[in-house]
């Protein structure tokens, strides 16, 4: 579970807990995408898309752990 362990490093690192935000939707109703992006402090850690809500924030949890990781 992505956003677990993004929460857990953050706490770790004292830093402030992550926001999921909805930047939009695409597509027809039958096949829609959701785009959601994580911040935290105000800082946009990175963007996914995905078929649901949920899909897209464990994308977007994803790659804000692995840019977290490269950036220490």
């Amino acid at each position: 579970d992505f956003k677990s362990a993004l929460q857990e490093h953050l706490q770790a690192s004292d830093r402030p807990l992550p926001e999921y935000r909805l930047l939009g939707t695409m597509g027809p109703d039958h096949r829609k995408q959701f785009q959601v992006a994580v911040f935290v402090g105000g800082e946009m850690l990175a963007d996914a898309v995905g078929p649901s809500k949920k899909e897209a924030e464990q994308e977007a949890a994803r790659l804000s752990l692995a840019r977290l990781s490269r950036s220490r």
